[in-house]
């Protein structure tokens, strides 16, 4: 969903308004740094545009050259919500106007063909959109269709909305599981749904989490769900899979060019946008592919909104914000593979 922002943060820093947001941007432009053009065409997304819809909105994402499939509602606004941020970076969010989901109608005959989809919704449409996308792609919506192919060559992350991460959903949260390939809820979502607490603080509390993530992805055991990923904010993120899990820091980590990290707004999101390439590119290895979401989310947190494409002097290397993507990967995955060996 695209949706445009009005940005409160705490006092005395002044508001952000009239900021291009939602999930399906920032989780379409995760992917997108991934793939330069030609491939960034392979990237498809969807935007209900309103009367009121910025053509200077529409140029930006214009240039980006995805797959994006402008909906006309001309009869009213775009989608429009408020974010207000408080202790902690905890936000509250509420929409302005009535919002206009994406489903798998909304889809066009060649992103129904995409290899990966990233949805964010509650458990029941999780199971009614996977359904319904199989039921677009002409096959059978059941769980057994899932494992045959060529389903294993497409994969389904599901990021969980954060007021229906809560125990009285949590049997319909482990059904759902049955659909995807990955779940991945922030901290607090995960806290709620499993009404527990997580002190990251102390040690106990990641091998707490490890626990818990186990348990759930073991009530799916033998079904479709490889992985848990935990996203912790400032702390990177837990890949959790049966019986294994990963810790992988944030990129900017605590004390390192604080200057950097502005507004997390949209990180999530981009997160799990540069996921989904992840995946692609790795053989559908959730940790490997987890590197590709740390490195979309710290290019989104350097400012409010979204970060501002060039090229290099010769024309051909894309750069966000004058930084190569290639580069920012390699430089943290040599990070990583060091802790590794030391």
């Amino acid at each position: 969903m695209f949706i445009i922002d009005e940005i409160y943060h705490r006092p005395p820093r002044l508001p952000d308004i009239n900021v291009m947001g939602g999930g399906g941007l920032y989780a379409a432009l995760g992917a997108r740094l991934f793939r330069p053009p030609p491939s960034s065409s392979n990237v498809g997304w969807v935007i209900h545009k309103g009367y009121d819809f910025p053509n200077e909105m529409e140029t930006v994402i214009k240039s980006w050259e995805t797959d994006c499939c402008f909906i006309g509602t001309p009869n009213r606004n775009t989608t429009r919500a408020v974010n207000v941020y408080e202790a902690n970076e905890r936000r509250a969010f509420s929409y302005i106007n009535e919002k206009i989901r994406v489903d798998e109608f909304s889809l066009t005959p060649q992103q129904l063909k995409a290899k990966t989809f990233h949805m964010i919704c509650s458990p029941q449409r999780c199971i009614d959109l996977v359904k319904g996308i199989l039921r677009q792609q002409g096959r059978d919506p059941t769980v057994v269709e899932l494992s045959k192919a060529p389903h294993k060559k497409q994969s389904f992350v599901w990021e969980p909305v954060p007021d229906l991460c809560v125990p009285d959903e949590f049997e319909k949260c482990v059904e759902a599981l049955n659909w995807v390939d990955v779940m991945s809820p922030n901290l607090e979502e995960f806290a709620t749904l499993v009404n527990d607490s997580f002190d990251l603080d102390d040690a106990s509390g990641l091998k707490k989490l490890r626990l818990r993530c186990d348990t759930l992805l073991n009530r799916n055991a033998g079904q479709n769900c490889k992985a848990i990923v935990v996203r912790l904010g400032e702390r990177g993120c837990l890949v959790a899979q049966p019986n294994q899990e990963k810790h992988l820091p944030v990129y900017y980590e605590p004390g390192l060019s604080p200057e950097k990290v502005v507004d997390p707004t949209g990180c999530g999101n981009a997160f799990l946008g540069g996921l989904c390439i992840g995946l692609l590119e790795n053989s559908f290895s959730v940790e490997d592919a987890a590197v590709y979401a740390t490195i979309a989310a710290s290019f989104v947190i350097e400012q409010v909104g979204i970060p501002a494409l060039t090229h290099a002097g010769d024309g051909n290397d894309e750069l966000w914000n004058g930084e190569s993507v290639k580069a920012r990967l390699r430089s943290y995955q040599e990070r990583i593979a060091f802790r590794e060996c030391n």
